[in-house]
């Protein structure tokens, strides 16, 4: 799959999520064969997604580097990545982790898709 293709796809997923009330969207391709993607989210009940992407495109599209924070008022609800972080190094699952406020947990590495499945689940609608 090829970089502009991946992201074409990201952005459907963006604006076809329900409850999603404003976006940011940005790209770049970082040759010969990675690019770089970053986004931010505000859902209907305020709360906010930030996210990124560092992928890598041969010999097949992954991604080697992420973040997806999720915050509301301010308050951190939830974080992935998989930072080189002390608090998750004796974690089965390192690098990958996950922040919440009760601490660093174990976690395999999500899909911006399963990010957004979680937050849609948890959003505090009228």
């Amino acid at each position: 799959m090829l970089l502009s293709e991946y992201v074409a796809t990201l952005h459907e997923l963006v604006t076809t999520t329900a409850f999603v009330t404003g976006t940011t969207f940005s790209y770049e391709e970082r040759p010969p064969s990675a690019g770089l993607i970053k986004g931010g989210l505000t859902f209907a009940d305020g709360s906010q997604l930030d996210f990124k992407e560092f992928l890598v495109t041969q010999p097949t599209l992954s991604v080697v580097k992420y973040g997806y924070q999720y915050r509301r008022g301010g308050q951190l609800v939830f974080r992935y990545d998989n930072a080189n972080d002390l608090a998750a190094r004796n974690l089965p699952t390192f690098p990958h982790h996950k922040h919440d406020p009760s601490g660093t947990l174990q976690s395999t590495q999500p899909s911006l898709a399963r990010v957004l499945q979680e937050i849609v689940s948890q959003l505090r609608l009228p």
